[in-house]
C-alpha cells in the first residue's frame, strides 16, 4: 500500500472518528473503535481488489444494512441504546448518522468498481462493523436485555453478510 494512500486512509479516519463522536457521544465508542481496528486491517492485511468478486456481496450488504437500519430505527434502537451510556438520540440525529454511512458505503461501491484502495477500508468497516461487529453485538444486547433488543431480526443476517463478504475480500 503506497504511503500516500495510508496516510488518506488515516485522515479520513481522523476527521470521521472526530465527527462521529462529536455528533453522536460516547454510545458511538464500538463504531470508533472498529473504525480504527478496519484501518489496521486495511493496511496490514493482503485484501483483494477484485470488482467482480466483491462487489455483488459489498451492495448487497448495504442492502441487509438498509433492512438492519430501518428495523432498529422502526423498532426504537435510537432511544433505547443511548440510555445505557446516559445520553439521547433524537429520531433525526440517528437518521442522519445512518444516512451519512449509508452513502460512505454506496460511494465505496463506485470506489471498488474503479480499483480505488482507498474504497476498501469503508468496504472492511462494513464486513467489519456494520456486519460481524453489529450482528454479534445485537445478539449479545438481547441476550443481556434477556428478550427482543432492537436490531435484533436483522442482526444474523448483518453477521452473515460480513462473514461472507470478509471471504470475497480475503479469498486467495
Amino acid at each position: 500500500m503506497p504511503l500516500r494512500d495510508r496516510i488518506a486512509g488515516a485522515l479520513l479516519v481522523l476527521i470521521v472518528l472526530a465527527a462521529q463522536t462529536h455528533w453522536m457521544g460516547p454510545a458511538i465508542i464500538f463504531l470508533s473503535g472498529g473504525l480504527v481496528v478496519s484501518y489496521g486491517v486495511w493496511i496490514t492485511a493482503r485484501w483483494k481488489n477484485d470488482a467482480a468478486a466483491v462487489l455483488p456481496v459489498y451492495l448487497l450488504a448495504i442492502a441487509v444494512q438498509c433492512l438492519h437500519f430501518t428495523e432498529e430505527y422502526v423498532t426504537g434502537f435510537q432511544h433505547q441504546f443511548p440510555e445505557l451510556f446516559g445520553i439521547h438520540w433524537s429520531d433525526a440525529r440517528f437518521v442522519t448518522f445512518n444516512m451519512l454511512w449509508l452513502a460512505a458505503f454506496v460511494l465505496a461501491g463506485l470506489g471498488v468498481y474503479r480499483r480505488v484502495p482507498l474504497a476498501y477500508l469503508v468496504v472492511l468497516f462494513l464486513a467489519l462493523i456494520g456486519g460481524v461487529g453489529n450482528g454479534v453485538s445485537h445478539l449479545i444486547l438481547s441476550a443481556m436485555s434477556r428478550g427482543y433488543f432492537p436490531g435484533l431480526i436483522t442482526a444474523p443476517f448483518c453477521l452473515l453478510m460480513g462473514i461472507i463478504l470478509l471471504r470475497r475480500i480475503f479469498s486467495a
